[in-house]
């Protein structure tokens, strides 16, 4: 599974904000995401297409989506963004254009 530097910078600004609110919470956020994310390498196939290639699943607990595709040639999953579900659809599709 590779992650695109900006799935980080995603990453951080979520953890930060829900550590602000309470550590136990951003803690939890953290676990979340990375059963996610590790769910997601197991099976990469679960979640349907959405756009394109571009596949979504939600993070439980939290209004976060994770947004991968799956490079066929290199066997690989590519995770291209970690964003609140209220966030621009829009900001996903510049990343694709990348």
């Amino acid at each position: 599974m590779k992650l695109l530097p900006i799935v980080y910078q995603d990453l951080r600004k979520a953890k930060k904000w829900y550590f602000e609110i309470n550590a136990a919470l951003g803690e939890d956020f953290k676990l979340k995401v990375n059963k996610e994310l590790d769910y997601i390498k197991q099976y990469p196939k679960h979640y349907q297409k959405r756009y394109k290639e571009l596949r979504l699943a939600i993070v439980a607990r939290f209004p976060y989506t994770v947004y991968y595709l799956i490079e066929e040639e290199l066997k690989i999953v590519v995770v291209i963004g970690v964003l609140a579900q209220k966030q621009s659809f829009n900001s996903i599709k510049k990343r694709l254009k990348k």
